[in-house]
């Protein structure tokens, strides 16, 4: 979703990015001929300007929405694919989070072509990576969720003991999902690092499975590899719904900023 929920962005094996009115189900711009791969993640700039998406050509390109074309690419620092990308909080700086094991950081005020930053901690895969409050945090399949303190120039860890392929937090803020291949969801609390819970009965343990939580942090919403989509009881832990929603694996669940209802894919 864009950042009031009126619109949205889909990007995937075609190569394409398209954006939508969800209500309609109408492809209002399309978005094409610049990634060689497929397109594996792509973000919303808060003004709705501009947006970022990444793939497997191991290139991060920046978007201007309303003309259609690209007005950075961000290459030659990622030898392998880019699984995410996200914005800081006043759209300075775009991180790109991918296979070669390493985040990079690109200026989006200069015109430099080269990241201003690589982080090179992790010892595996980076699944997912999100900036909130300066604070870098990014999920790798070693296992393992790191909080970069970019400020105070700390790092903290929280070893999850499971290969980690998605990664999201709850509106508050306080708290992070990921999305595990052991056929499991575990919250933990961002200040802390305390596991707060775990939740299971669907199957996630080859393919990359969408997760978020609703809108008021009530529930958990998990994506399956036999199509299913599941809805669990934050603090209870239990199942408490369950959509058939899909023929194979739901890679991707967005919930929409205000209103009851979601995407999947």
């Amino acid at each position: 979703f864009n950042t009031d929920g009126k619109y949205c962005l889909t990007g995937g094996k075609d190569k394409n990015i398209h954006l939508w009115n969800p209500v309609e189900g109408t492809i209002i711009k399309s978005y094409t001929g610049y990634h060689g791969y497929e397109i594996l993640d792509v973000c919303v700039r808060k003004d709705n300007a501009q947006f970022a998406s990444c793939g497997g050509d191991r290139v991060a390109f920046l978007w201007d929405v309303a003309k259609g074309v690209t007005i950075r690419r961000f290459k030659n620092a990622h030898e392998r694919r880019i699984n995410a990308v996200a914005y800081n909080s006043d759209a300075t700086v775009l991180f790109s989070a991918s296979d070669d094991e390493s985040v990079c950081a690109w200026d989006l005020r200069s015109r430099n072509f080269k990241p201003i930053q690589k982080i090179t901690d992790f010892k595996d895969s980076v699944s997912s990576v999100i900036v909130a409050d300066e604070i870098i945090v990014a999920a790798s399949v070693d296992g393992c969720i790191r909080y970069f303190d970019v400020r105070m120039g700390q790092v903290t860890v929280d070893h999850v003991g499971e290969a980690i392929t998605t990664m999201t937090r709850s509106n508050d803020g306080e708290c992070t999902l990921v999305g595990c291949l052991d056929n499991k969801l575990r919250l933990f609390d961002r200040s802390s690092g305390e596991m707060l819970n775990s939740y299971e009965g669907h199957k996630h343990s080859g393919y990359r499975i969408g997760s978020c939580l609703t809108g008021d942090d009530a529930f958990v919403v998990g994506g399956s590899e036999d199509g299913k989509i599941y809805y669990w009881n934050l603090v209870e832990g239990d199942v408490v719904h369950k959509l058939d929603a899909h023929h194979r694996a739901v890679s991707s669940i967005a919930y929409h900023p205000t209103a009851v209802c979601m995407l999947s894919s």
